[in-house]
C-alpha cells in the first residue's frame, strides 16, 4: 500500500489547525464546525477557492433564510431539519451551486440545532462565524502555502499520457503486445487523457487570477496545453481504430496495411519531436521538418488514392484509421506552429 502525503493534504491539515487556533482565540464553541468547513472549502486552485467563497456567500444566505424559517415555522426537530436540508439542496442545485451543497447543509444543521436559550442575533453571528472562519482559513492557506504550479503539474500529466500513446502506437502495428495487455494500456491512456483534460479546466480558471506574474506567457501556454490535449485525444482515437481494424486490413488489403504502418511510425516520431522541442531538449530544423511533413502528406495522398475504387468492406476498415491519421497530423501541425512561436519568443527574451 502506497503512503503518499501530497501538498493538498498538508494544506488541508494546516487549514484545520489555523481554524482551531482562530476559534480558540475568539472563544467560539463548536469549533468542529469550523474545522469541517475548512476541509470542505479546500480547493485545487486559488481561483477556485476565490470562486468557492463567492458561491458560499450565496448558498449560505439561502441556507440561513431556510434555517430561520424552519425554526420559526416547524421547529428544530429532526424531521424539520431533514426537510429544510432537502429543500436547500434542491435550491442549491437549481442555482448551479453544487460544490457548496455540503457546506450549506452544515450551516443549516448548525443553525437549527439551537441551544436552550433559543435563536438570537448573537447565536446567528457565532454560527455563521464558524463557517466563515473555516472557509477563509482554507483560502489563506491555499494562497500562502505550496501555491500549486499548475503548468508544471499539467505538462507532467500530458507527458505521461503522451509517452503511453507513443508506446502503443509503436507496438500495435508490430503486434508485440497481447490483446488483454493492450486493452489495459488503452484504458490507462483514457484515464490519463481525461485526467489531463479535467486539470486543464482548473488551469483555465487561473487565467483571471491576480497572482499570475507573467499573464501573457501564461495565456500562451494555456493555448499550447489545449492543443496538446487535443493531440492526445486524436492519438487515442487512432489507437482505438488500429486495435479494431488493423488485423482485418492486413487480411483484405495488405498494401494499404503497409502504408498505414509507415504513416503511424512517421506521425508517432513527429509527435515525440514536437513535445521534445517544447521542452527545449531538441532543435528541429524547420526546413527538414517541412520536408518530413511533405513526405507524410504524400504518403497520406497515396493511401487515399489506394482507397479509390475499393469495395465497401475495405473502406469500413481503412477509412476510420486514415481519417484519424489525417486529423492527428492536422492537430500536430498546429501544435508545432504554436511551439515554434514560443521558441522564437523565448529566444528574444534577454538572457
Amino acid at each position: 500500500m502506497e503512503f503518499n502525503i501530497g501538498p493538498r493534504m498538508v494544506k488541508t491539515g494546516l487549514a484545520v489547525a489555523l481554524t482551531l487556533i482562530v476559534t480558540g482565540l475568539i472563544g467560539l464553541k463548536l469549533e468542529i464546525v469550523a474545522a469541517i468547513a475548512a476541509v470542505l472549502a479546500m480547493q485545487p486552485s486559488i481561483m477556485r477557492s476565490f470562486k468557492y467563497i463567492k458561491e458560499v456567500l450565496i448558498s449560505n444566505g439561502v441556507g440561513l433564510i431556510l434555517a430561520l424559517l424552519g425554526i420559526f415555522l416547524v421547529g428544530n426537530n429532526p424531521i424539520s431539519v431533514g426537510a429544510v436540508v432537502i429543500i436547500s439542496i434542491a435550491i442549491n442545485i437549481s442555482l448551479g451551486l453544487n460544490k457548496t451543497v455540503s457546506l450549506t447543509v452544515l450551516t443549516i444543521v448548525t443553525m437549527m440545532l439551537a441551544s436552550d436559550e433559543g435563536v438570537n442575533f448573537i447565536y446567528i453571528y457565532e454560527r455563521l462565524s464558524l463557517v466563515a472562519i473555516g472557509v477563509l482559513s482554507a483560502f489563506v492557506i491555499n494562497v500562502l502555502i505550496y501555491p500549486p504550479d499548475h503548468q508544471k503539474i499539467l505538462f507532467a500529466m500530458i507527458k505521461k499520457a503522451s509517452e503511453k500513446t507513443n508506446f502503443l502506437l509503436r507496438v500495435i502495428p508490430n503486434k508485440t503486445m497481447s490483446v488483454p495487455q493492450m486493452k489495459d494500456e488503452d484504458r490507462e491512456i483514457e484515464k490519463l487523457v481525461n485526467k489531463a483534460r479535467d486539470y486543464f479546466e482548473i488551469i483555465s480558471d487561473e487565467k483571471n487570477s491576480l497572482f499570475i506574474r507573467n499573464r501573457k506567457d501564461f495565456l500562451r501556454n494555456i493555448i499550447i496545453y489545449k492543443h496538446m490535449i487535443r493531440v492526445l485525444r486524436k492519438k487515442h482515437t487512432l489507437i482505438q481504430h488500429l486495435e479494431k481494424n488493423l488485423k482485418e486490413i492486413e487480411v483484405i488489403a495488405s498494401g494499404k496495411s503497409h502504408l498505414i504502418k509507415k504513416l503511424v511510425s512517421e506521425i508517432n516520431t513527429y509527435s515525440e519531436n514536437v513535445l521534445l522541442m517544447y521542452e527545449d531538449r531538441i532543435i528541429l530544423d524547420s526546413d527538414l521538418q517541412r520536408e518530413t511533413k511533405h513526405a507524410m502528406r504524400i504518403t497520406i495522398n497515396n493511401l487515399i488514392e489506394a482507397l479509390q475504387g475499393s469495395d465497401f468492406e475495405k473502406w469500413t476498415y481503412v477509412f476510420p484509421i486514415a481519417n484519424s491519421i489525417v486529423e492527428l497530423f492536422y492537430e500536430l501541425d498546429k501544435l508545432e506552429r504554436f511551439v515554434r512561436m514560443k521558441e522564437i519568443r523565448d529566444n528574444r527574451k534577454p538572457k
